[in-house]
């Protein structure tokens, strides 16, 4: 069970940490998915396979958290 409080908690300050920083990510990688492993950046791309292929091989997936970067605001029709 702490293991998944733990990752819980991780995933949380990765969130906080990309909404914190969001204005100058958006600077640096407007348009491109974004993956944050411990507060920082570890990669970036347009695409987001190509991203999760690239990081997959390098840190584990369970602790990464990825989210898209846009200076236009996105409506998901659901």
């Amino acid at each position: 069970m702490s293991e998944y409080i733990a990752l819980f908690d991780e995933h949380d300050k990765n969130w906080f940490w990309f909404k914190e920083h969001y204005k100058e990510l958006v600077k640096k990688l407007d348009g491109e998915f974004v993956a944050i492993y411990e507060q920082k950046v570890i990669g970036h791309d347009k695409e987001l396979s190509a991203l999760m292929k690239r990081i997959k091989a390098k840190y584990p997936e369970e602790h990464i958290f990825v989210d898209f970067v846009s200076s236009e605001k996105l409506t998901l029709i659901l």
